[in-house]
């Protein structure tokens, strides 16, 4: 067994230094420390860990716990040294392998028609008419400003994700470091490596979304929370409140993070009673967030409402309704389902939901016993379970979905933080065996189903087959014959089918149809989110006449996007589709010839085939 000195290890600009054992004291040859004897140290007495801060006194706790000797032999013993040795490479090396597998995942499939929809928003000729853009999406402008920028130095599909790679990337790292600093090393590394490869995470970073900017910003917030109330710091009040504000400008959601974040400062600052320099701070820090809500609220939110209605339509299991009367259930169902998320194998996410609820459990067990003795607490449990009990209690009033979806990934710090603090109890604090759960966790994960928020559909959505499918309508459609499209597909059409380089004012997508010119090719689509076998022929029929099609003219049907596409049942309910000629590029992409029947109706295409 090697000493407990030798466990310990010194933390930039916050050291904290292991004190050799009496053993070792008391060893022959025991080394005398530039001459200083035995009995000096004998003779002075330790520092009690309560009279440290409590974020130092729980690093410390973690650094100085001892290996037990009959747990592991002499190898496992040397891996542990050298992991608390070069813990912050090792921690460096996990996120730059996180860094590769969003870049790997960020440049395998297509946009899909929500990356789309933001790149039309940000495709504008100057940064004025973005910010008017986007104030009809549902989100805070920041994301779509920094994407006006990002785009000039390029438009293909990895260039236009990779802020969000970044971001993600940088979203392990202050996980990393906030977790480190508020429940030790072994907690740490454990929760980043479930950021580094929850396919929930992954997916979200490698995605022309706003979401992995939130969270780097979200952690980078805490962490820099961390450390001001640890140290006191007005400086470090003020960049916490800087983070704070950059999350609240890139998602609505960070409202919860906002109240959570604001009630666990709160109860710390009572606990540790900082000086009134840096209370001010924050209590100035916090009337910024509140004032920056209220002009979101003014000029965004408020002219929101009707979209706000529709955005929500698709999410009805995810509020409680009182009819069906057991909130238990819906509690239980929707919160496996926000670990199944993140996590998508089904026993991964049920062990590291038992390990948050019981990484929760003891955190307020320990706050209790805290509190018994009259000592600070840490209020972890706090912290961690706040966010979840905010989201849960909006979805009991149907305000915001408590549902398995991107829109509560804001919640990923804190399941990964209070699960990795779980297992960490069960590891003994032994970062091998920490490193080894985790490890295991996520390579279970990533065998699950492939998430819905990826993409279309399983199979092939690579970049290649919609550029086949561009290639072959450019080849066959001749041009003026007109190319007939859904809602979700007119989005990607936009950037695939007229180019990245093709400027569309954003008022284009108003009245019955949106009308756009495509290469020469007038492009119809529907308001209609997405075709479907019923109703089709009559949304045919209206659009012919609406554009005065005659019976004979050619209409090229593309459809890409979520759920089934429109062959997949079209030629087998409907007689006159029977000889339907579509041409699939993948799995998410389909091109169908239709001509215009003598009643305005589609007739297929085809040949030789009789209808």
């Amino acid at each position: 067994m090697f000493p407990d000195a030798a466990i310990a290890r010194q933390k930039t600009g916050n050291s904290i230094l292991g004190t050799p054992s009496a053993r070792n004291l008391d060893s022959p040859g025991a080394c005398s420390f530039n001459g200083l004897s035995p009995d000096f140290f004998r003779s002075v007495q330790p520092v009690s860990q309560t009279t440290l801060p409590p974020i130092a006194a729980e690093t410390k706790r973690d650094q100085e716990a001892p290996y037990p000797e009959d747990a592991a032999g002499p190898r496992l013993e040397l891996s542990e040294r050298w992991l608390r040795k070069n813990l912050d490479g090792v921690a460096a090396a996990i996120t730059l392998a996180g860094l590769a597998l969003r870049l790997y995942v960020a440049g395998r499939n297509f946009l899909n028609p929500d990356e789309a929809l933001h790149y039309l928003i940000i495709h504008q000729s100057n940064i004025w008419l973005t910010y008017k853009a986007s104030l009809s999406n549902a989100h805070p402008p920041l994301i779509y400003l920094l994407l006006h920028a990002w785009i000039f130095l390029g438009k293909s599909e990895l260039m236009l994700r990779m802020p969000s790679v970044l971001a993600g990337t940088a979203a392990c790292w202050f996980g990393f470091k906030w977790v480190q600093a508020v429940a030790g090393d072994a907690a740490a590394l454990i929760a980043l490596v479930l950021l580094a490869f929850s396919p929930g995470t992954v997916i979200l970073s490698a995605e022309l979304r706003a979401y992995a900017l939130l969270l780097s910003c979200m952690t980078a917030a805490l962490f820099f929370l961390a450390r001001a109330l640890e140290e006191k710091s007005v400086r470090l009040v003020w960049t916490f409140s800087a983070f704070l504000y950059l999350a609240i400008l890139s998602h609505y959601s960070a409202l919860f993070f906002t109240a959570s974040a604001g009630v666990y400062a709160l109860a710390r600052i009572a606990d540790l009673r900082p000086p009134r320099t840096v209370v001010r701070a924050w209590i100035a820090g916090q009337a910024g967030a509140a004032a920056l809500y209220g002009v979101l609220y003014v000029t965004h939110v408020s002219k929101l409402k009707g979209i706000m209605a529709v955005w929500g339509a698709p999410f009805s299991s995810a509020y409680f309704h009182s009819s069906d009367g057991n909130i238990i259930r819906f509690t239980a169902s929707n919160t496996l389902n926000i670990f199944l998320f993140l996590f998508s194998e089904r026993y991964a996410a049920w062990a590291l939901l038992l390990a948050y609820v019981a990484g929760i459990a003891v955190l307020f067990a320990r706050a209790f016993i805290a509190a018994r003795n009259r000592t600070p607490g840490d209020r972890l449990g706090i912290l961690f379970l706040a966010p979840f009990l905010a989201v849960w209690g909006a979805a009991l009033i149907a305000i915001y979905p408590y549902a398995g979806t991107r829109h509560t990934a804001f919640l990923a710090p804190f399941a990964m933080a209070g699960a990795g603090y779980s297992i960490s109890l069960l590891s003994r604090k032994r970062l091998w065996l920490a490193l080894l759960i985790s490890a295991v966790l996520m390579a279970i994960a990533q065998t699950g189903d492939k998430s819905r928020e990826l993409n279309t559909s399983a199979g092939d959505t690579s970049p290649g087959a919609m550029a086949a499918a561009v290639r072959y309508m450019h080849a066959s459609i001749p041009q003026g014959e007109t190319v007939f499209v859904d809602y979700q597909s007119s989005l990607p059409a936009t950037y695939y089918l007229c180019g990245p380089e093709t400027l569309f004012p954003y008022g284009v997508f108003s009245g019955d149809y949106f009308d756009l010119q495509c290469q020469g090719n007038p492009v119809v689509s529907l308001r209609t989110w997405k075709i479907a076998t019923a109703g089709f022929p009559e949304q045919f029929e209206k659009m012919a006449r609406a554009h005065n099609l005659r019976p004979g003219d050619r209409v090229w049907l593309y459809q890409t996007g979520w759920g089934e596409l429109l062959d997949a049942k079209l030629d087998r309910q409907l007689p006159p589709f029977q000889c339907l000629a579509p041409q699939h590029f993948g799995t998410g992409v389909v091109v169908i010839p239709f001509v215009v029947g003598p009643d305005d109706r589609p007739l297929t295409a085809s040949s030789g085939c009789s209808h």
